[in-house]
């Protein structure tokens, strides 16, 4: 029988004495951008925003799109690597706040007990942790399917109009209730969250700057409505990120999960 003292302790046990097993999936939009000229921007993958620890392939990522201030689609294309981090490049036809998207081709991976634990305490997920505590599976293995859907925002010129402020159809986003762009220090930011175009309460969305480490700096839980507000501590890049886990108990599969991250330089 496992008891919650039991449980407790190995909880704390992961978030104190172990490094954060998965990695997440950035797009790093640049200082400055102008309408009518390439912008050129970083995809990067790892913990310790926004270091990456090796170029993603982005040339597979089934959708690759920008959706300009007029609502329209414009063309994300890959442009190779620079050293750990790949590149996308557009070209924006508007001036105004661009919303960049890709979304990951779905893999299934398995991993051991051990490390299946360590990654649900240190990603956010606890209570599908104490769902195992519950059903006496610790000591099991888990196959798992999971994509990425990570977004960025960029303003081009002095333009403050765009479709910032909504669901693009991702399986999973993050989504500004507010003009990030307009945010000071001090200020918070308020973002919704959008699960197969469906508001999700209870989420656990985390936040990261530059030097913040390996593990978002600070946590919140979304409320009824799917809303968090996220502190601006200080200007420049700014991450939010979520993983969102479901248990569809698929032949291939029993675990799926959902990743997304937004990512926006705060003036």
């Amino acid at each position: 029988m496992i008891h919650r003292q039991s449980v407790l302790a190995v909880l704390l046990t992961f978030l104190f004495t172990s490094p954060a097993f998965a990695h997440d999936l950035w797009l790093i939009p640049p200082i400055k951008a102008t309408a009518k000229q390439s912008v050129v921007l970083e995809a990067s993958v790892g913990m310790e925003f926004p270091v990456s620890v090796g170029p993603p392939k982005t040339e597979g990522y089934p959708r690759k799109f920008v959706i300009g201030p007029d609502g329209k689609m414009l063309l994300l294309k890959s442009a190779g690597t620079k050293d750990l981090v790949s590149l996308l490049e557009f070209t924006p036809t508007t001036p105004g706040i661009q919303v960049i998207a890709v979304e990951t081709t779905p893999r299934i991976i398995e991993l051991d007990a051990d490390k299946f634990n360590e990654y649900l305490v240190t990603d956010g997920l606890p209570h599908i942790f104490r769902l195992r505590a519950k059903e006496k599976t610790l000591n099991q293995p888990a196959k798992e399917r999971y994509r990425k859907s990570p977004t960025a925002l960029l303003r081009v010129g002095d333009g403050t109009e765009g479709e910032w402020n909504k669901a693009i159809g991702l399986p999973l986003q993050i989504v500004p209730l507010q003009n990030p762009f307009e945010r000071k220090v001090g200020d918070t930011l308020r973002v919704k969250i959008f699960f197969q175009k469906e508001l999700l309460a209870g989420a656990n969305v985390g936040w990261q700057r530059p030097g913040d480490g390996d593990t978002p700096i600070g946590y919140v839980r979304t409320d009824a409505k799917g809303e968090a507000l996220i502190p601006i501590a200080q200007t420049g890049l700014l991450t939010i990120r979520l993983t969102h886990m479901t248990r569809p108990k698929m032949p291939d599969y029993e675990w799926e999960s959902f990743w997304t991250t937004l990512t926006v330089r705060v003036p």
